[in-house]
């Protein structure tokens, strides 16, 4: 070992002085370096590991969600769907019910009309049987030329109403 020390001209002294004081640099370094780094290293992969499952956590939420959403929305559209078969029936049997109205109205008015025709046809019947019976007289005087009696005349006039009948 001589030797070897003679060969390389190694001081063993120098070599000590320089391991202690690697041994101080590297535990300065190790306290007031690397422990520091270390510690800030370890919060830094705890934060991204915490900020990853929160992210899982939220795709997982966002898939939930979507579905959610998809099943109120089809619920929604089968609610709309509901809603407009119910309203056009609604309508559809209003519709028939305002026919229905309608053609009461019209055959109400028909049958007013009616009504009317009749109760002006039999106002004109007697209007016309009055002439008539007084167009009778009339003839019947200048035919026999002299006023025959009430009861005559009222026979007369019956008898030919009767016939126009």
């Amino acid at each position: 070992m001589e030797s070897l020390i003679s060969t390389f001209h190694l001081d063993v002294k120098l070599i000590i002085a320089q391991l202690f004081n690697f041994a101080v640099v590297a535990l300065v370094l190790w306290f007031f370096a690397l422990k520091p780094l270390l510690k800030v290293m370890s919060e830094r992969t705890k934060t991204i590991e915490k900020s990853l499952a929160d992210a899982k956590k939220i795709e997982d939420r966002l898939v939930k969600t979507e579905a959610e959403k998809k099943q109120i929305i089809d619920a929604t559209k089968k609610e709309a769907a509901n809603i407009l078969d119910e309203t056009n029936k609604k309508a559809e049997a209003n519709k028939k019910e305002m026919v229905e109205k309608a053609k009461d109205e019209i055959e109400k008015l028909i049958a007013k009309g009616k009504y009317q025709i009749s109760s002006d046809k039999e106002k004109m019947l007697v209007e016309v049987k009055a002439e008539l019976a007084d167009l009778v007289v009339d003839a019947t005087k200048k035919v026999l030329g002299e006023s025959l009696t009430k009861e005559v005349d009222r026979k007369v006039v019956e008898e030919a109403v009767k016939k126009i009948r």
